[in-house]
Formats: C-alpha cells, sequence, structure tokens
C-alpha cells in the first residue's frame, strides 16, 4: 500500500512539474503587445518574434510615437504599430557580430508597441550611457530623419542661416540641435508657449507662427526645414537667397514651383547614403557631447497607446510622447 502511495505521489509531482514546465514555456513564448483592431489600439497577447539573419531582437523598454506610426502605414487591421524602440538585446539571428545579448540600444525596428521588437542590424545603435530608455526611445526616427535631412542632404555648415518649421516637434526639435551643432545660425518658428523650449535648444530667433507671417521677415536664408506641411514649404520658397535649398520631410512643393524660385527643393532618402544605424551613432556622439537631448513631453503605459495616438494627433506635442513597457 505504501509503495502505491509513493509511486502515486511520484506521477502527481510528475505532472505538476510538467504543468509548471508547460506554464514556463508559454509565458517565454507570448507578450504583451497594443494591437490596431477596430479603428483604435487594444491590448492583445501575440506570439514573440524571432529575429532573422542580421536581425536582433529586443527586450523593448520605451517606444517612440511617431505620425507615421498612425498613418495608413500603421493603422492596419491586426497590426502592431511603431518604428521607435529602446531596450536590451535578448537575442541575436545568424550573421549579427557588432552587438551581443544584453546590449542597451535603440533602433529603428518594426511591431515596437510590445514587449519585444525585431530590428535590423543596419538600424541599431548602442544607446547613449547619458539618457534613459524613455529618452533614447525619442531618438530613431527624428534624430536620423533629421540628421539626414540637414548633413547628408543640405550639407549644412558653420555660419549659415537655416529657419526650422515645427522647431518644438520630433524632427523640428532634433533639427534645431543639430543645426546649433554644426554651427548654423538657427530660426524656428512655434507657438509662445513653446518659444522658451526652441531657445534653450538651440534657437537664437524664434516665430510665432500664429501672428506672424515668417515670409515678410525673413530673406536670403541657406537652408529652410519644413516638418509642417506643403502650403508652408511654398511660402518658404521666397524666403531662401538662390540656390538656397529647401529639404522637406513632408510633402514639398512642385519641381516648377522650386524651379521658379530659383531654388533647390529636396527629401531626405534612406534608400541613399549612410545605414540608419551609421546616423543614429553621429546623434550619438552629439548627446555625448551634450549638444542633443530628447524632451519626453509625456510617457503612457503599453494598455495606453491609444491615448497616446490621440494626443499625437493634435500636434501639439513639445518633443516626444513615449509608450512605456510593463515588466
Amino acid at each position: 500500500m505504501k509503495s502505491i502511495r509513493r509511486i502515486s505521489l511520484v506521477i502527481s509531482l510528475a505532472v505538476l512539474a510538467s504543468s509548471a514546465l508547460a506554464s514556463l514555456t508559454w509565458g517565454a513564448t507570448t507578450m504583451q503587445a497594443a494591437v490596431y483592431q477596430g479603428d483604435k489600439l487594444t491590448l492583445q497577447t501575440r506570439e514573440i518574434p524571432e529575429p532573422g539573419a542580421n536581425e536582433v531582437r529586443i527586450k523593448v523598454r520605451a517606444a517612440g510615437v511617431n505620425p507615421v506610426d498612425y498613418s495608413a502605414m500603421g493603422a492596419r487591421e491586426g497590426n502592431i504599430p511603431g518604428f521607435d524602440v529602446s531596450g536590451t538585446i535578448d537575442s541575436v539571428g545568424a550573421g549579427v557580430t557588432a552587438f551581443k545579448v544584453g546590449d542597451a540600444v535603440l533602433a529603428r525596428g518594426r511591431a515596437a508597441y510590445a514587449q519585444y521588437a525585431v530590428a535590423p542590424v543596419a538600424t541599431v545603435s548602442l544607446k547613449p550611457a547619458k539618457l534613459s530608455f524613455e529618452e533614447a526611445a525619442g531618438i530613431p526616427i527624428v534624430g536620423e530623419t533629421a540628421y539626414r535631412a540637414l548633413v547628408e542632404v543640405a550639407s549644412l555648415r558653420a555660419g549659415q542661416r537655416i529657419l526650422v518649421h515645427g522647431g518644438a516637434g520630433g524632427v523640428g526639435s532634433a533639427g534645431v540641435q543639430i543645426a546649433k551643432a554644426r554651427g548654423a545660425y538657427v530660426i524656428a518658428t512655434g507657438s509662445p508657449r513653446n518659444h522658451e523650449f526652441l531657445r534653450a535648444i538651440g534657437a537664437s530667433e524664434v516665430i510665432d507662427y500664429n501672428t506672424v507671417k515668417f515670409e515678410a521677415q525673413l530673406e536670403n536664408l541657406d537652408v529652410v526645414l519644413n516638418t509642417v506641411d506643403v502650403a508652408t514649404g511654398v511660402r518658404s520658397l521666397g524666403v531662401l537667397k538662390p540656390d538656397g535649398i529647401l529639404v522637406s520631410v513632408v510633402q514639398q512643393p512642385s519641381a516648377e514651383q522650386c524651379g521658379a524660385a530659383k531654388v533647390r527643393c529636396a527629401r531626405p532618402d534612406r534608400g541613399t547614403g549612410p545605414s540608419v544605424a551609421a546616423l543614429l551613432d553621429k546623434v550619438g556622439e552629439l548627446v555625448a557631447a551634450g549638444q542633443y537631448r530628447v524632451n519626453v513631453d509625456r510617457t503612457f503605459a503599453l494598455a495606453q497607446a491609444n491615448d497616446a495616438w490621440e494626443l499625437a494627433k493634435q500636434k501639439h506635442t513639445r518633443g516626444k510622447l513615449i509608450i512605456t513597457m510593463p515588466n
């Protein structure tokens, strides 16, 4: 009888151990994610993605919110939106040698509104030690875009005069700081509540776009960075000197309009020039030198991702909105 009881006890313990292992395995293969469903973001359970060749998987600490996230590209039924991510690498794909498990990084990945996200190595950079994960998540798209626009496209250099439209926004605030670090004289447009902020990050002049027509006050500029809309870009053509350059991250004026104004019009293109990672490294150097910082306007828990979108759509953000992940 005692032998039977011992056998029953052993079987019961084995069943419990098997159940515990199954539970552990399930927990290790699923994650929480904000999923676009029914015209809004909802918290759902999804499988943890696996990195492919030349990719890393990041245990996400924070994700940045960008307009592209809630555009037609991000707002697709069943899609996990988001590109900007910061966290620690927890798995590497075949061929990855530049990073290892445990590295703290920021990246332009995919499906970033989740506890785990995958990113190509060509978009990954080590997180600057000076920055929190929340601050680092505010860099990838805006930092790389602004750096590519001003340095790679406009070849901005010391002594030139530049106008940054929407200077308090994500790309705008990145552009103001990068332009200042390049030694340019920076003019920025913004609402009155952001004027002090704009001066603090490097603008020498600030124009209230609500009450002042910038084209009536400015002329002979070398560069304009337009982050607002095509109408603002058209109005900007007249403030540039001949052969000056308008760089737009939104729709730009037509080739005929640019030609008539005798200025160059261009857009930053990730398909040419240095990789995303290379430019994120450059922004990281500015961070280390104290020439670039990220203003986190507000943070949201992953379950509040839809609230972050609604606030972002109002387009009054100072710096970045950030989504943080549960442990």
